[in-house]
């Protein structure tokens, strides 16, 4: 009789995601990948194939997870209202990890392409709804500029913010860089 499955596949995912969040997809090692999670090495194996496997699956949870919600608050508050929501979610603290997706933007040689493409694809889809929302910031009066371009700059700002709040926490610094952002939407 085959003994049942022993393990929690969204905990498993959880704890991979958190491990790359904190060292990166090639700082991890498989057998750290078993530690973390709970599970045997057979049954690693035997769930992802490797550890890219388990990367890929870890940053598909992500995207479900967290990136999903800040892609709703962008579809469905349209303007510069939209754009402030999406950015309420951005704070500096004292175990601040930045964001998964543009940590791993930095690891692009070490995963093939099919897996670098969930980060990629993300932040093409927030771009295009920065753009959307700056588009229709325009139509109500609270934005004069070119729609592309900024948002083109806000997802610099974006992948600039969470490197530089992985070694500077104050969470006054964070809110003035978004302060900031924000005031460029004029």
């Amino acid at each position: 009789m085959a003994r049942p499955v022993e393990y929690d596949l969204e905990k498993v995912l959880d704890n991979a995601m958190e491990i790359f969040w904190k060292k990166g997809y090639e700082g991890v090692s498989m057998a750290e990948l078993v530690l973390h999670t709970g599970l045997n090495r057979r049954t690693m194996y035997s769930l992802f194939k490797d550890k890219e496997g388990v990367f890929h699956d870890a940053l598909d949870h992500y995207y479900s997870k967290i990136g999903a919600r800040q892609l709703t608050i962008l579809k469905n508050n349209p303007g510069k209202k939209g754009i402030e929501q999406f950015f309420q979610y951005f704070s500096f603290h004292d175990k601040f990890k930045g964001c998964l997706f543009s940590n791993t933007m930095r690891e692009k040689e070490f995963m093939n392409e099919e897996t670098y493409n969930i980060p990629k694809e993300y932040f093409d889809v927030v771009r295009l709804g920065m753009e959307k929302s700056l588009e229709q910031a325009s139509m109500d009066g609270d934005f004069h500029g070119d729609a592309r371009s900024m948002a083109l700059t806000i997802i610099t700002m974006i992948h600039g913010f969470h490197v530089y709040g992985k070694y500077n926490n104050s969470k006054e610094d964070g809110e003035a860089i978004i302060k900031n952002v924000l005031s460029m939407i004029r």
